[in-house]
């Protein structure tokens, strides 16, 4: 019992000792058990975007390492990479940073590899000797900046063969540098990047994002991946985000909003009707569009739940690609589609097929629609949504009505993929029924789960993967395999025609994240402790942090 003290004020407990929380010191609650208090799961949460720093830092680094550093100005682009200069007798003291800069390379490598299986293995603690990771971080990038120096720009020695003086720093140097500076920035803040991941993480996407067009300067095709599917995945996985992982409503036909928009776009700004208007009015008319659609898909059908609710959307889904193809009301141009749709301008400047200021434009778009997400999310209208996805009926027994807010779900998502849809057709220039089959629902609906449901910073993870894995690595593995298979000797990888093998390629990828990470690549909380609880129940306020 306690026992009051001398001044009488006080109390002393002399029969249970005071006990420290063996998780204390620990960076990380270990990976199997639930917090037990807000700080804990916001915590938690925030570590899986130090995670996700990490990773994508190391895949610059290694990626660069293995790709020419500085280009020949031919048609097939000759060039060494760093790889080859090691493979090389030495030439001069720009061989010696090569070798520092492959110890830190190898080192940081070695580092991750302890993590995982530490975590796996749930022993030790993880993120040991972080300020000496930091140190590599930093040893590498100092390294990469000054062979540039030495080759890029005074052709010290012949490191990465005989260039000539017309010869480009390429891609990959911008790409380890860019690794290790992330790197360094995870590693060297690494106190306030555990407990900020997210903030962490969408900062230095932003960052790499603006860029971008700087350090793929020799790939413009890269820049035109990143303005033409990256971003507009992305912002079509955060609209569904809302429909699926907010309120826990499964849609099947989200493609069907995005072609609104792009047709949308397509009536109002292109010689087909006559219609000239200023572009950055028709993507908030393709988004009102959108909105008003989903409202009226919604009305009839939002009393219906689960697989219902699935097969009415897929319905949808269906009717207007088909609806655009047989072109309804003379509008939608039959299979041709829609032609010369005008391209963005401001202020008198015109976009034309510069992918580089569609991918601007954008990325401060993406940044908008999170930070009202974020907003939205943590509003009433958001804590409703979450109430309805834990169950509906207890959420109506407290007062929110069920109804009303999966229809705001429905046409606040639809939104989204209708400006997205207004985007798409503003920057190809046509639209056609092909681009917005059952296909694109499909790819959006995996991108939110595997990015992480209901967390905006893990869906937008997903959409730059998915878009990635389909739309660059897949197009690209033919040549990558060649590259790979004389690099290591292995020249019968070269040989093989990958273009039979894409979808089971594509379906390995998935399926080995989805083992891996199962609950997605940036899981929210709830999501997270679902999985992780089974059957059992948590307070919903624990799970977001609200207590």
């Amino acid at each position: 019992m306690p026992e009051p003290t001398g001044d009488g004020l006080a109390v002393t407990d002399t029969a249970a000792p005071a006990t420290e929380d063996p998780r204390a010191d620990d960076d990380l609650a270990p990976p199997d058990e639930l917090p037990v208090t807000a700080s804990e799961a916001a915590r938690e949460e925030s570590s899986g975007g130090f995670t996700a720093l990490v990773i994508a830092g190391l895949v610059f680094i290694v990626a660069g390492w293995l790709l020419p550093w500085f280009v020949e100005q031919t048609s097939n682009g000759i060039g060494y990479s760093a790889q080859d200069a090691v493979s090389s007798p030495p030439t001069g003291i720009g061989t010696i940073v090569v070798y520092l800069i492959a110890v830190a390379m190898v080192g940081l490598v070695a580092f991750a590899l302890y993590d995982l299986v530490r975590g796996i293995a749930h022993r030790g603690r993880p993120l040991r000797w972080w300020r000496g990771r930091a140190a590599l971080a930093i040893l590498g990038a100092v390294g990469t900046l000054v062979v540039w120096l030495l080759i890029g720009v005074l052709r010290e020695e012949p490191l990465f063969g005989n260039i000539s003086s017309l010869a480009a720093t390429d891609n990959a140097v911008w790409m380890t540098l860019t690794g290790f500076v992330v790197l360094a920035l995870a590693y060297g803040l690494r106190p306030w990047v555990v407990t900020h991941g997210e903030v962490a993480f969408g900062g230095v996407v932003f960052m790499i994002g603006a860029l971008m067009p700087f350090i793929f300067n020799q790939s413009s095709s890269f820049i035109e991946w990143g303005a033409s599917a990256a971003a507009i995945y992305t912002l079509l996985a955060l609209g569904l985000n809302i429909v699926v992982g907010f309120a826990g409503l499964l849609d099947l036909g989200y493609a069907a909003f995005f072609a609104i928009g792009a047709y949308t776009c397509g009536s109002l700004a292109s010689p087909v009707h006559g219609l000239h208007f200023p572009f950055w009015i028709v993507i908030f008319i393709g988004l009102a569009v959108a909105a008003l659609f989903g409202a009226v898909l919604g009305a009839p059908t939002l009393r219906l739940r689960g697989d219902y609710l699935a097969i009415v959307t897929l319905g949808f889904g269906e009717i207007i690609p088909d609806a655009a193809n047989n072109n309804l009301f003379n509008a939608t141009g039959g299979p041709e589609g829609i032609t010369g749709i005008d391209h963005p301008s401001i202020f008198g400047f015109n976009f034309g097929i510069d992918a580089k200021f569609y991918f601007w434009s954008l990325l401060i778009i993406i940044a908008i629609v999170l930070v009202l997400l974020r907003n939205i999310q943590r509003s009433r209208l958001g804590r409703a949504w979450a109430a309805i996805r834990e169950d509906e009926v207890a959420a109506a027994a407290t007062g929110v009505n069920p109804v009303t807010t999966k229809l705001l779900a429905f046409s606040i998502g639809a939104s989204i993929s209708g400006l997205a849809g207004a985007f798409f057709g503003a920057e190809l220039g046509s639209v056609t029924p092909d681009s917005f089959q059952f296909a694109v629902s499909v790819t959006v609906l995996s991108t939110v789960v595997l990015g992480g449901l209901g967390n905006n910073t893990g869906v937008a993870a997903g959409g730059i993967l998915v878009s990635f894995i389909i739309f660059w690595m897949l197009d690209h593995l033919q040549e990558w395999m060649g590259t790979f298979g004389l690099k290591f000797g292995l020249p019968a990888l070269g040989t093989i025609d990958y273009s039979r093998w894409v979808y089971i390629v594509y379906g390995a990828i998935l399926v080995g994240i989805m083992l891996l990470r199962p609950a997605g690549l940036l899981p929210s909380r709830a999501r997270k402790s679902e999985l992780q609880a089974g059957g059992q129940t948590e307070a919903l306020a624990v799970v977001q942090g609200r207590v």
